[in-house]
């Protein structure tokens, strides 16, 4: 398989490390996108990250998406609908309220998922702990906090569950990279008019250009490549616990990057996402299907 070959490389890095090597990839990428939203706006830099994308693992794994998409169009459309919405209202998000936080509330979505059929007291627990977190920001919203941006991370947070819920159905009936691909393809274009519109000729600008491949592969086609490698490697609950961390490496990388204080309140709220997402995923049984 070309994906295999070209993938080959990582399978010399030990697993848990290209996890987290993608963790941070995605966070510093988003951390750059924020530089491109006075410019190009939220919508223009998604646009830009898909172009990146689309064309650089279009080149490297060869998808067969014309071919996925007359197959299963309901399917991959409702799919390139959760990319190109969780990814926009996320982007939203970050240019209001700090990266972090964003991650943090963004988080609420795969964990209410992962948790929805459970019918053990310990895995609600985990779902409180994670409510009762993002409780300790409604004080900060509206002063500290802007309340669009935390409305905006809960769409995406919606939009993300929803991805996760549709990512094994689209696994179940296309190869490897090729629904992906093709699901980024439709979020493109759903994406085209209000980003050219907020873009306008300043996507073709050279600085900005430059920047939107930096970050489109950052956060982007790392992320993607590298999880897919991981995932074939790791057990997917070990896997789910190095994902973990996004929320607190967000906020470690918004204090570095991005020059950005955070209350004690929003601290306690990210750190208390974290454990519970990383208990939801030690403690997750699997319901089986009738």
């Amino acid at each position: 398989m070309q994906s295999n070959q070209g993938l080959a490389i990582l399978n010399k890095i030990p697993a848990p490390l290209v996890v987290l090597a993608s963790v941070l990839s995605v966070q510093f990428g988003a951390a750059l996108a924020r530089g491109l939203f006075p410019i190009i706006g939220p919508a223009g830099t998604v646009l830009l990250r898909l172009t990146v994308a689309i064309l650089c693992l279009g080149v490297m794994l060869r998808p067969h998406v014309w071919k996925i998409l007359c197959s299963h169009p309901t399917l991959m459309c409702s799919f390139g609908v959760s990319i190109s919405l969780s990814t926009v209202f996320f982007y939203i998000a970050v240019s209001r309220i700090p990266l972090g936080v964003a991650i943090a509330i963004e988080f609420i979505g795969p964990l209410i998922v992962a948790l929805w059929s459970s019918r053990r007291l310990i895995e609600r627990m985990w779902v409180l702990i994670a409510a009762g977190s993002i409780l300790l920001l409604v004080p900060d919203i509206g002063t500290a906090l802007d309340i669009y941006g935390v409305g905006a991370a809960l769409v995406a947070a919606s939009f993300w569950g929803w991805y996760i819920v549709l990512a094994p159905k689209v696994a179940a009936v296309a190869d490897e990279y090729d629904g992906l691909v093709t699901a980024l393809c439709v979020a493109w274009v759903i994406l085209l008019i209000p980003g050219v519109y907020q873009g306008g000729l300043r996507l073709l600008d050279i600085s900005v250009l430059w920047q939107s491949l930096i970050m489109g592969i950052m956060a982007a086609v790392i992320p993607f490549t590298f999880d897919f490698n991981a995932l074939k490697r790791l057990p997917a609950r070990v896997y789910g616990v190095l994902v973990c961390s996004e929320p607190i490496v967000g906020a470690l990388i918004g204090y570095v990057v991005l020059h950005e204080r955070l209350t004690l309140a929003t601290i306690c709220a990210i750190v208390g996402v974290t454990v519970a997402s990383v208990g939801a995923t030690l403690t997750h049984q699997e319901v089986p299907h009738e």
